[in-house]
């Protein structure tokens, strides 16, 4: 019997959930969390990439999650409350553009 579905602890399906829990978040979440939140989302697409055979089809996510939506965060974090929209928004293209 051959069972396609991911196991639950495989990088991709961490992944995921760290998602999900990023993106159910609201700015009255508080600061501390959400950067704790992105923190988690960013290391686990890293050990994603590192695991990976190759790297270069990840280099769009990482980018857009290591450059833009971090960007983001430090403007969420200085206190411009529609910038958490802008990061969850990033997380979500990130997860579209892993191939």
């Amino acid at each position: 019997m051959c069972n396609s579905q991911l196991p639950a602890d495989s990088p991709l399906d961490e992944l995921m959930l760290a998602e999900s829990r990023l993106v159910a978040l609201t700015a009255e979440s508080g600061k501390e969390q959400i950067a704790t939140q992105f923190t988690q989302f960013r290391e686990l697409l890293w050990q994603l990439i590192v695991g990976a055979p190759d790297s270069a089809p990840y280099a769009p996510a990482w980018n857009l999650i290591n450059l833009h939506a971090k960007i983001d965060l430090l403007y969420f974090e200085q206190g411009n409350l529609a910038a958490l929209a802008r990061v969850q928004e990033k997380i979500k293209e990130a997860i579209q553009l892993l191939p």
